[in-house]
């Protein structure tokens, strides 16, 4: 297991969830996402678990200059695109095996770029807004939350985020208010959504 799958499933295990990964013939018929959910032999849900890796975009131009050769430069911010694209493979791979969405899904960040935050770029990108620490609201990232994901998203029952350099029960997590799933999907892990960021 990756960072992230072994997260997840450490993750689930502390609510006496377990974690199965699907067959090598069912990965090879069809996408998967990594693991059934399971409450003791009840199937309560299907989990994907994706790595937010470093963006060594920058150091790697340093290691390649020549002495006193200038690097860097401006680029678009790469980091909403890479949480867009983790969004939309994680829904395909649920679609594939939950189409009528009749269990719970559940994605797992392991967040290893320490420019990437939960609350700066991943509610942003669900919500396409920025939240100002003044209370201030932006819809700045619109473009990623109404483009391929707009339906995508919602596909996904609980987000949650865990910072790789933090202490794993330092997490957070993000539900929608409006699935169908809600009520049981807090239930699952004993947490009170109204401790946590959710929208409608």
């Amino acid at each position: 297991m990756d960072a992230a799958e072994q997260f997840a499933a450490d993750y689930l295990k502390q609510h006496a969830l377990g974690a199965e990964r699907f067959s090598k013939e069912e990965m090879r018929v069809s996408k998967t996402p990594d693991f059934r959910v399971f409450r003791q032999t009840e199937l309560v849900a299907y989990c994907e678990a994706k790595h937010v890796q470093y963006d060594d975009w920058l150091d790697e131009q340093l290691r390649e200059a020549r002495p006193l050769q200038v690097v860097g430069g401006s680029r678009p911010d790469p980091i909403p695109n890479r949480l867009s694209a983790h969004i939309h493979k994680a829904a395909q791979q649920f679609a594939a095996v939950n189409p009528g969405h009749d269990y719970p899904n559940l994605l797992v960040f392991a967040n290893a770029d320490e420019h990437c935050t939960f609350h700066g770029d991943l509610i942003g990108v669900l919500t396409g807004n920025f939240y100002a620490r003044g209370g201030a609201v932006e819809p700045i990232f619109e473009q990623f939350s109404n483009g391929r994901i707009r339906e995508e998203k919602l596909a996904i029952d609980l987000y949650v985020w865990w910072d790789c350099w933090k202490d794993a029960q330092r997490l957070r997590l993000w539900f929608w208010r409006d699935s169908k799933h809600y009520a049981n999907v807090w239930a699952l892990f004993d947490s009170d959504p109204a401790a946590h960021r959710k929208v409608s």
